[in-house]
């Protein structure tokens, strides 16, 4: 008897609680949300000792247990898939800038200098050839400068030059598995 008291008078509090609620509420407009969210708890409350006998408060408890345990994992793995998604990317980046040094080194010979490097890698992620090494761009100029020299002189080293970028196109061809048309090597003007 004194549970159905106590849940009586659990009723009339939530009654007068709502209640007192709705006139507190300074604008109308969120007059209809509020009276769902407490018609809502009142079935709540008042179905509660049919829940109790039953034992249905216990299944929802374990089903949203359940339904909390997927979110959480759902949520564990996207957080899983960004970090190492994110751990590639940084060790692609490290590759890009040893091949660029690599790049750099093989480039500066007796008559050439390296002035810029740019290597492109595959950043599809869903591809086949994914972080392999996709093109470059290098920027070269003469060691020396060819103001003092006379014209048969500068001939002779632009030839030596040009013949130097080819030797080291073949040279990155062989070393990265690259084709012609995926390597770009410009001779700066003297």
């Amino acid at each position: 008897m004194e549970g159905i008291y106590q849940w009586v008078r659990s009723l009339v509090f939530y009654l007068i609680f709502s209640t007192m609620l709705m006139n507190l509420l300074p604008d109308k407009r969120y007059e209809k949300y509020l009276r769902l969210f407490t018609g809502v708890i009142f079935l709540l409350l008042f179905f509660r000792p049919f829940t109790d006998l039953t034992g249905i408060e216990a299944r929802i408890a374990g089903a949203f247990e359940q339904l909390s345990f997927r979110n959480d994992v759902q949520s564990l793995k996207r957080e899983m898939e960004d970090v190492d998604q994110e751990r590639m990317m940084r060790m692609l980046e490290g590759y890009r800038k040893a091949v660029e040094t690599d790049l750099e080194t093989m480039a500066e010979t007796g008559a050439m200098e390296c002035r810029e490097v740019h290597a492109a890698l595959n950043m599809d992620a869903d591809s086949e050839s994914f972080g392999s090494l996709t093109g470059i761009k290098i920027r070269v100029g003469p060691a020396e400068d060819f103001s003092g020299l006379s014209q048969e002189e500068k001939r002779s080293r632009r030839y030596q030059l040009n013949r130097e970028m080819g030797d080291l196109k073949e040279r990155i061809g062989e070393y990265y598995g690259l084709e012609e048309h995926q390597m770009e090597i410009y001779l700066e003007a003297e």
